[in-house]
């Protein structure tokens, strides 16, 4: 309602509540989409990639043919090592260390999750499988509570720490991986 000095109470004032409708929107999408983001995060991209996208990548590509790369199948984490995961140490002669972001930001949920690839670290268990692609060569990880090993790896975010133990490495003959153990 509007109240003139001459005329009394007079009609709404529209122009103000489409203001008022208008911040309240563009309020409410911006914080239903950080939602959306943040569950489909939580959710490991699914609905919005199937959950298993990379247990089929490691099975189905030859070691290094993407790079080096770190893929996680439990928590459907496949990571460019020269990009959000950074690496230290030589899987080859000595213990391995990986330190990435637990949450970054990016606009869209694909973004998120690669800027963010240890948001679900929490949820690995052990004997997860943990495979990392380094040199033409993919190594193969199982998750364990400690290990005094040579061959181990250790993933670290902001504030959670992993360790997981060398089992082997994968070489490809005739069109299927084959495990070879250290």
């Amino acid at each position: 309602m509007k109240y003139h000095y001459q005329e009394g109470i007079v009609e709404k004032d529209r122009k103000g509540h489409k203001k008022a409708w208008l911040g309240f929107f563009v309020v409410f999408s911006a914080i239903a989409y950080g939602g959306f983001i943040f569950t489909a995060l939580a959710l490991n991209g699914y609905p919005l990639q199937p959950v298993d996208t990379t247990a089929k990548l490691v099975k189905d590509t030859k070691p290094g043919s993407l790079g080096n790369r770190l893929f996680i199948p439990a928590i459907n984490v496949n990571a460019n090592l020269n990009g959000p995961v950074e690496q230290s140490g030589d899987p080859a002669k000595t213990e391995v260390k990986l330190s990435g972001n637990q949450l970054a930001p990016g606009v869209t949920p694909d973004g998120l999750r690669s800027s963010s690839p240890f948001f679900n670290l929490d949820k690995l268990r052990s004997n997860d499988e943990i495979f990392l692609d380094n040199s033409g060569t993919r190594y193969v990880y199982k998750v364990v509570r400690s290990s005094s090993s040579s061959k181990k790896l250790t993933l670290k975010s902001d504030s959670k720490s992993l360790v997981a133990e060398g089992v082997g490495t994968v070489a490809w003959h005739n069109g299927s991986a084959q495990l070879k153990a250290f």
